[in-house]
């Protein structure tokens, strides 16, 4: 299986993922160009691209979506909640496959398990991609811990997960006081510390290999920051895991499983 991350943060999210067939994208949150830009910096094709699937409808999520579906002729998996809240231009003419949050997906030759997760959003979802052999979780735009994780991020052999700020830098930052307190409310989007405490309590197996942290605020976080966050806790919980940082204007590393 192929992983790699095209970019992460609020100006925009893709992720490529792909098993023996065709690939699938999880959001298209950039212009086609500096998406194909990106895929082939990365070595990747985007005609290798078989789906779309959308998290949900903010636009660094979507933005591309449907210009890249309609070039490249290639459906758009989307709940019915969220489908409602797209405007109808940036869909026109696309193949939109609606579905429900818990569907488990067939795509190509994969298995998408789909669930709702809490963000301020009209439906999002988070979701653990199955090939043959391994199996990745991607966790963004979530703004607390709900239980039924654990439910899903078993045996795994990476997982993509939001880190999004420093409390400490949010706090003392450029942004209103509205803007702070929608990112630290339970539909915003983790903290540093709120996304090690989810990895924590997964207790996660000996299978993973790799942990990817994901959607950093420019403003209110740094790689180090999030790097010195984990280092200590991967030595002591799973000192095989490899850390990755995602970054927002270049793609990251291409994982192969």
């Amino acid at each position: 299986m192929i992983f790699c991350n095209l970019g992460s943060g609020s100006k925009g999210n893709s992720t490529f993922i792909q098993d023996t067939g065709p690939a699938l994208l999880i959001d298209q949150g950039f212009s086609v160009r500096k998406l194909v830009d990106r895929m082939e910096t990365a070595g990747l094709n985007p005609r290798q691209v078989g789906a779309v699937i959308l998290t949900h409808e903010h636009s660094d999520h979507l933005q591309g979506v449907g210009i890249f579906a309609r070039r490249y002729r290639v459906p758009v998996y989307i709940t019915a909640k969220t489908f409602t809240a797209i405007p109808e231009k940036i869909l026109k003419n696309v193949n939109v496959i609606q579905y429900t949050a818990g569907d488990e997906l067939a795509i190509a030759d994969l298995k998408v398990k789909t669930f709702h997760i809490p963000h301020d959003a009209t439906d999002p979802v988070a979701m653990v991609i199955s090939g043959a052999k391994h199996r990745v979780g991607v966790i963004t735009d979530i703004g607390t811990e709900v239980q039924y994780l654990r439910e899903y991020l078993y045996n795994l052999d990476l997982l993509f997960l939001e880190s999004n700020h420093d409390v400490v830098m949010l706090d003392n930052g450029p942004y209103p006081l509205w803007l702070r307190m929608r990112i630290k409310s339970r539909v915003g989007h983790l903290s540093n510390e709120q996304a090690a405490v989810i990895f924590e309590q997964l207790a996660l197996d000996g299978r993973l290999k790799y942990l990817i942290l994901g959607h950093l605020s420019e403003q209110n976080n740094t790689p180090d920051i999030v790097r010195e966050q984990f280092v200590n806790l991967l030595r002591q919980k799973t000192p095989t895991v490899q850390i990755s940082i995602a970054k927002q204007h270049e793609p990251g590393p291409v994982f192969l499983l």
